[in-house]
C-alpha cells in the first residue's frame, strides 16, 4: 500500500502554490489539509508547530516523512514521487537549477505582498493582523512552556517582518533586489529557453509563482511590464499556459466568487480538507 501524501497549506500563501504546482506536474495525488494562517493564525498551534517548527506552511506529509520548506518539498517531491522528471541530469545543469531556487528562496515575497497590498486589505493586514498575530503568539508561549523557544523565534521573526513593511527604505531594498534578480531572470533566458537549460524545471516552476504573485497584487509591469523585460513577457507566457498552472490553483490574479466565498467559509470554520487527483 502507497504511503498516503497530505500538503498542509493555505490556498493564498506564495509557498504553498510552488508545492501544490510540483504535485501537479508530477500527478501525485494528495489531500489537501487547510491551514489559516490569516484570520485563526491556526500554524501558529502547538500541534501544528510541533509537526513544522517553523510555523509556516507548506508541510507536506508523506507515510512518516515531514517535509517543510517550500524549496526543500519541491525538491523532495520531485526525487520521491514517479512522474516527469524536473530535474537535469547533468551535473552542471543541476547546478544552475538549483542557484536559481535558491535565488528565488531569498526574495522576500513576504514583506512585498505585505508592504504592497492596497486600500482596506492593506490596511487589515498590516494595522490590524500583525497586532493579532503578536497577541497570540504571547498566549501561545504562556500556554505552552515546552513550546517556548519556537515561540521566541516566532515572535522575534514577527517583529522583523513589521519593521521592514513599515521602512520606507527598507521596502525599497526589497523591491530592488527583485529587480536586479529579475533582471538576471531576463539575461539568463537570452541562453536558454528555460532557468536550468532546455527543458522546464524546478527553477522554472519556482519562479513561475513569483511571476504570479507580482502580477496579483498588480505591480508586474513595473518589474516585467511592457518593453522592460521582452524575454521574460514571453517565457511566462509559455510557463504559465503549462496544464499544472490551473490545476495547481495559482493565483495570478483576485479569485473568482466562488474561490473568494471558499476561502472565507474555510476560515470561518477553521477547518477544510479536499482530496487533489486520482
Amino acid at each position: 500500500m502507497e504511503a498516503s501524501v497530505t500538503l498542509y497549506a493555505f490556498p493564498p500563501s506564495h509557498c504553498s502554490q510552488k508545492v501544490r504546482l510540483a504535485l501537479a506536474e508530477k500527478h501525485v495525488a494528495y489531500t489537501n489539509r487547510f491551514v489559516d494562517i490569516e484570520m485563526r493564525l491556526q500554524n501558529f498551534e502547538p500541534d501544528y508547530l510541533r509537526l513544522n517548527p517553523r510555523g509556516v506552511v507548506p508541510t507536506l506529509v508523506h507515510g512518516d516523512h515531514v517535509v517543510t520548506d517550500s524549496a526543500k518539498i519541491i525538491r523532495y517531491v520531485d526525487d520521491t514521487f514517479d512522474g516527469p522528471i524536473l530535474a537535469p541530469q547533468e551535473e552542471t545543469e543541476r547546478k544552475c537549477m538549483d542557484d536559481w531556487i535558491d535565488l528565488q528562496d531569498r526574495l522576500r515575497i513576504r514583506e512585498l505582498t505585505f508592504g504592497s497590498m492596497k486600500g482596506a486589505m492593506g490596511h487589515a493586514l498590516r494595522g490590524v493582523s500583525m497586532p493579532l498575530r503578536r497577541r497570540k503568539l504571547v498566549r501561545l508561549r504562556t500556554a505552552n512552556p515546552d513550546l517556548a523557544e519556537a515561540y521566541d523565534a516566532k515572535i522575534e521573526d514577527l517583529h522583523q517582518w513589521r519593521t521592514s513593511i513599515a521602512s520606507s527604505e527598507e521596502m525599497t531594498q526589497v523591491r530592488e533586489e527583485m529587480k536586479a534578480a529579475l533582471d538576471r531572470v531576463e539575461m539568463r533566458l537570452g541562453e536558454s529557453p528555460y532557468l536550468a537549460g532546455e527543458s522546464y524545471s524546478l527553477a522554472d516552476l519556482a519562479w513561475t509563482c513569483t511571476f504570479a504573485r507580482l502580477k496579483m497584487l498588480g505591480i508586474s509591469d513595473s518589474f516585467f511590464g511592457g518593453d522592460r523585460s521582452p524575454r521574460i513577457n514571453a517565457y511566462y507566457s509559455r510557463i504559465r499556459s503549462r496544464p499544472s498552472f490551473d490545476e495547481a490553483g495559482v493565483w495570478e490574479r483576485r479569485p473568482a466568487p466562488y474561490v473568494r466565498r471558499a476561502l472565507l467559509k474555510a476560515m470561518l470554520t477553521g477547518s477544510g480538507e479536499t482530496r487533489v487527483g486520482a
